[in-house]
C-alpha cells in the first residue's frame, strides 16, 4: 500500500471578510475568540464526518 497525502494552501484576505481564526475554529471544531475583533467563532458542535 502507498500513503496518499494532499496539501492545499488558501490565502484568508479580512479585506474580502474572511477571517483566520474563524477558519482555525472551523478546523479545530472549537470555540475561539479574536483577540482583535473580539468576535467569537464557535464551531464546537460540528463533527467529522469521516
Amino acid at each position: 500500500c502507498m500513503a496518499i497525502f494532499h496539501l492545499d494552501f488558501k490565502i484568508v484576505k479580512r479585506s474580502e471578510g474572511r477571517s483566520s481564526v474563524a477558519k482555525a475554529a472551523y478546523h479545530a471544531r472549537c470555540r475561539i475568540t479574536d483577540e482583535r475583533t473580539g468576535d467569537t467563532y464557535d464551531y464546537s458542535h460540528l463533527f467529522d464526518k469521516f
